[in-house]
């Protein structure tokens, strides 16, 4: 494993596939494994198809790494048909796959097969699944299925800071900003301290809103938390100033953001 994370370049990826070849680890599963997740990453999701697509018995987890790779790739249609394929030939699909076809079902736009997907990891017990239950929320949060992505929210045992930003953005993302900001009222009353990630979307409710006084309270809330802000977080501060009338607050922003 050490030598894949010294290849960087396809040329000695390349090269060290070749090693593999003499030295007869070819046949071995987990280097097969990375070989195809390291020709995805460094561009060849064909030849990462073919090194698949050659091993006699792939596993799930070989399965998994593929779909991954397609997904990373935006090639979601393609994602699918494989998970079918994987269903077809009887792989056991583990917990690890259904963020990643839950991913590819909204890249792809498709409800239905999104709902069929979401039956079968009932069916599987995977539904009570925390990393799982957040990919299901953001599919119908993307596809604009409010009451899907809120029945699940409302399902979760357990509400991390991930699901929660997850079900503000998706309000927020939908135009229902005002039920997005009551959400993050909520999440802060149960004790569940924000991060970047949530404050992106808060903000951009204010934004929508054009509440100047609460995108101060949203800001002094970045502040007083000590919430990294930078990148998008910075972005959607200036546009949520912007938006709300305060362009002295949006050009401070930005000229603290150019001087780091």
């Amino acid at each position: 494993m050490p030598l894949f994370r010294s290849c960087t370049t396809l040329r000695t990826l390349t090269q060290l596939h070749a090693h593999l070849f003499v030295a007869g680890l070819h046949k071995d599963p987990l280097a097969t494994t990375k070989l195809v997740e390291s020709y995805s990453q460094m561009g060849d999701l064909q030849t990462s198809r073919l090194v698949f697509e050659t091993f006699p018995s792939p596993d799930s987890f070989m399965w998994g790494v593929l779909i991954k790779c397609h997904v990373w790739n935006h090639f979601f249609e393609e994602s699918i048909s494989l998970y079918y394929k994987m269903l077809y030939h009887q792989v056991h699909v583990n917990g690890f796959i259904y963020p990643n076809i839950l991913r590819a079902c909204s890249g792809f736009g498709d409800l239905g097969i999104g709902g069929k997907v979401h039956g079968r990891i009932i069916k599987c017990g995977f539904d009570a699944d925390a990393i799982v239950g957040t990919s299901l929320l953001s599919m119908y949060g993307e596809m604009g299925c409010l009451y899907n992505a809120r029945k699940i929210f409302d399902g979760m045992p357990m509400k991390d800071v991930v699901l929660w930003s997850s079900i503000i953005s998706s309000y927020v993302e939908n135009g229902e900003a005002s039920e997005g900001l009551d959400l993050f009222h909520r999440m802060i009353c149960q004790g569940v301290e924000p991060d970047s990630v949530t404050m992106f979307s808060v903000a951009e409710a204010c934004g929508d809103l054009g509440f100047l006084r609460l995108a101060r309270l949203v800001h002094g809330q970045v502040v007083t938390r000590a919430i990294k802000s930078e990148g998008s977080l910075d972005n959607s501060l200036i546009v949520m100033y912007t938006k709300c009338g305060d362009l002295h607050s949006a050009e401070k922003i930005f000229r603290n953001v150019t001087d780091r």
